[in-house]
């Protein structure tokens, strides 16, 4: 998980479904972001005390938290409401399969029929959904494929030819 700890991310909500896993799993949620108030960075280490599968790394520098991302083999997304996560596009960029809560900004990147979708603030849903990623091989790979897909929108190149063209047609 990337992202800052305030409530519309959701923040905990990843490592509340990790705690329903079966004791087979092994599942770890990393997460990297500063906590923005006293009572969130409270409630991150108290997570993590009890949370055997739960770390929270707090905030690092843009390149350590990118380092994290890529070595990950999944991102989680939980927030309640998002224009359109920057994650998610680092996620792409990194080749790391996303699952995510379905809202809006999700959908707008990743299409309506994106398969790692689970309802907003739905703990066990989100848990099955972590569970089918591990055990199902072909289910991880189409969530994989899909995102290698999508990956050329966020060509660093194609950025710059995008904003080039645009200049060029308000000259």
């Amino acid at each position: 998980m990337l992202g800052h700890l305030r409530p519309v991310k959701d923040p905990l909500r990843t490592a509340m479904a990790a705690r329903v896993l079966p004791s087979s799993s092994r599942i770890q949620v990393v997460h990297v972001g500063s906590a923005l108030t006293e009572d969130m960075k409270k409630a991150a280490r108290v997570e993590a005390a009890a949370n055997p599968r739960y770390r929270w790394l707090g905030e690092l520098p843009r390149w350590k938290a990118l380092r994290v991302l890529a070595r990950s083999r999944l991102l989680s997304l939980t927030s309640e409401m998002e224009g359109g996560a920057n994650v998610i596009s680092e996620a792409l960029v990194c080749s790391v399969p996303i699952i995510s809560s379905r809202i809006s900004g999700s959908i707008g990147l990743l299409g309506e029929d994106y398969p790692g979708y689970f309802p907003v603030g739905d703990t066990q849903a989100l848990a099955k959904l972590l569970e089918r990623v591990e055990t199902d091989v072909d289910f991880y790979n189409t969530l994989k494929t899909w995102c290698n897909r999508l990956k050329p929108l966020v060509d660093p190149a194609r950025e710059r030819q995008s904003w080039q063209d645009l200049l060029r047609e308000l000259l």
